[in-house]
């Protein structure tokens, strides 16, 4: 304790004063009491610029990344003279790899922090866009839109969710609810936009729009900024270490220049002479005014006769010195010591990516300090993480084990089938209307219903999913199944465009609402402290889908010109392959009841909130009650 009372004597701006104002600062007047370390939920405050970059990070990403077919394929299929299902892949590619990167962008945000790397993300995706302007050619359209754009897309996007979970607890539900209709927003925005864009002069074709938003990509480099961290946020830590680091530097430095000024001028008033030995003049307190002359060779004399040499100061000047550079140097270790033990670091929230409420979780509700202390890792998780390898660390971040679990398996299963279909009505629903013979002013409607209607699906589905007495498996089966008829539905659409608009609202509504449910999904089958692990399964699973059902969707019709509806079987497959995720998960509940009458769920497993489908007729206070 003598220790650190000196250090913050040294330091007025000492490092822990500073995370308390910039806790109350963060804060806006939120509920920061709590007992487990770095439990600091501002609930409110800067948390609703959070909300605002994430909302505009998801209008930028997500816009342009569903818009692409709608924009792009026509014209590039013409620039390129290649058919629909070569140039198809890049749309394909560009999602597989944003969601392939989920697990490294998870790492690398928990090292470095939401700000830093969703601005290294735009940077690196606003590359690609930016190089695919120079050369029109496909294969370089895989690297740099496919590829170079979905790693900064995955980049960018894993930070847009986690910042908001950082920021929000009591009312996380409804901030993410805000936050993701971003995404609606922008396939409602950027398809209206962009068409008009390529047929200006000005911007040479499509290649123009593709510079265009590499500028707009780039721009989330200013939302990226707003994403101030926490004070016990990891990336915030090593900062305000490296500050009191500085400090304690220059307060050595400035200390060793006044005693380097110190001995110059003490040199200057002592005599020289080659023997340092010789001593010294004899002194006598004297006023200044005196002139009386002393010889040299006298001796010095104070009260206990002591005599004092060169020889004597410069040995005690050297031990002085000697003392100050110890102290000083060991100023900045102690700081560094400070830092890293007594402040608490929070590497991650295993619940940040959870959209419902937590008060669907029954241990939330019982004991909120418990809780933090199984979702929260911090200091003492982040020295065993840093020995480890980053490959590791991703293996961490894809727990296959989970697929043991019958249940969730099967869910895998739906989430691959349907990610084959999930982003076909956005990348050939002009194709498809130009194929029905729709006014081609007219059709980018279609996408744009789908945009609206996918805000609205988010909200209130998510609201329903959070209500007591809705089953939320149910829910979510539901939202798959009409998602999947409407795509099946849509090659039967003529040539009026309010036809294609039903099927299309239909399915943005009900794929919104599926988006929003994964992840409490998720939680309903494994808890919500396997929510990270799992959710890196489940990316590994649709980023395989994601890249392999667009460029077949292509390829089919191609290979179906001749007919008179081209697309009929790719949207029946494909639809089908929507619809029959959704079917397939009605056998969870009794994969669930035949595990538990061999073995019933853990207390810790409930707590967690996994739930007991023995008991699913019970809503979840009553299930709680039974805990």
């Amino acid at each position: 304790m003598e220790l650190l009372g000196d250090i913050c004597t040294q330091f007025p701006d000492a490092y822990d004063e500073r995370v308390e104002n910039e806790r109350l600062k963060m804060t806006g007047g939120g509920n920061t009491n709590s007992a487990v370390p770095g439990a600091v939920v501002p609930d409110g405050g800067w948390g609703w610029i959070i909300v605002f970059a994430s909302l505009m990070i998801h209008f930028i990403m997500d816009g342009i990344t569903y818009s692409l077919g709608e924009v792009f394929l026509r014209p590039m299929m013409d620039n390129l003279n290649k058919t629909r299902g070569p140039v198809s892949t890049i749309f394909g590619i560009l999602p597989a790899i944003t969601l392939a990167t989920g697990p490294i962008a998870t790492i690398f945000t928990n090292t470095y922090g939401c700000r830093i790397i969703t601005i290294v993300g735009a940077c690196l995706a606003a590359t690609g866009f930016l190089a695919s302007y120079f050369w029109a050619n496909l294969w370089y359209y895989y690297l740099t839109i496919g590829i170079i754009g979905g790693l900064g897309f995955g980049l960018i996007y894993l930070p847009a969710i986690v910042s908001v979970g950082f920021y929000f607890e009591r009312k996380r539900s409804f901030a993410m609810g805000i936050a993701v209709c971003g995404s609606g927003l922008g396939t409602l925005v950027f398809p209206a936009i962009m068409p008009y864009v390529i047929n200006a002069p000005l911007w040479f074709d499509y290649e123009g729009a593709l510079l265009l938003e590499a500028a707009i990509i780039f721009s989330c480099v200013i939302f990226g900024a707003l994403m101030i961290p926490l004070p016990q946020e990891p990336s915030e830590i090593r900062r305000m270490a490296q500050k009191a680091r500085s400090q304690a530097k220059r307060q050595a430095l400035k200390t060793a220049t006044a005693t380097s000024q110190n001995d110059e001028q003490q040199n200057q008033l002592l005599p020289t002479n080659k023997q340092s030995d010789i001593p010294l003049q004899e002194v006598s307190i004297a006023p200044r005014e005196s002139s009386a002359v002393v010889p040299l060779e006298q001796e010095y004399q104070t009260d206990d006769k002591r005599r004092v040499s060169l020889s004597d100061l410069k040995k005690d000047d050297a031990n002085i010195n000697n003392r100050t550079e110890k102290t000083h140097s060991g100023s900045v270790e102690n700081v560094s010591k400070i830092v890293a033990t007594d402040v608490p670091v929070v590497v991650s929230r295993k619940d940040s990516i959870y959209q419902g409420s937590l008060h669907n979780i029954p241990l939330y509700n019982e004991d909120t300090d418990e809780y933090h202390r199984q979702m929260i890792k911090t200091n003492e998780t982040i020295k065993k993480a840093e020995k480890k390898s980053l490959l590791a660390k991703i293996a961490e971040q894809i727990d296959l084990s989970l697929l043991k679990d019958a249940a969730f398996a099967l869910f895998a299963v739906s989430n691959f089938l349907t990610s084959l279909g999930f982003n076909v009505p956005y990348n050939f629903a002009n194709d498809l209307a130009a194929d029905a013979k729709v006014i081609e002013h007219k059709r980018h409607w279609i996408i744009m219903s789908i945009g609206v209607a996918n805000c609205f699906g988010r909200v209130i589905i998510g609201y329903l999913a959070d209500r007591s007495w809705v089953n939320r498996l149910i829910l979510y089966n539901t939202t798959l199944i009409i998602a999947g008829i409407a795509t099946m539905f849509a090659p039967f659409c003529n040539s009026l465009v309010q036809t294609h608009m039903i099927y299309a609202g239909l399915f943005g509504f009900f794929s919104g609402g599926y988006v929003g449910l994964t992840s409490i999904i998720i939680v309903d089958l494994v808890g919500v402290d396997k929510l990270s692990d799992a959710f890196g399964v489940l990316l590994l699973f649709q980023g395989v889908a994601v890249a392999i059902g667009t460029p077949i969707v292509g390829t089919m019709r191609d290979a179906f010109s001749g007919f008179d509806r081209p697309y009929l079987w790719p949207y029946l497959i494909f639809g089908g392959s929507i619809l029959l995720s959704g079917l397939i998960l009605f056998a969870i509940p009794i994969l669930r009841r035949r595990k538990e009458r061999r073995q019933q769920p853990t207390k810790h497993q409930l707590e967690m909130g996994v739930l007991s489908f023995s008991k699913q007729n019970l809503s979840v206070p009553e299930q709680q009650q039974q805990l």
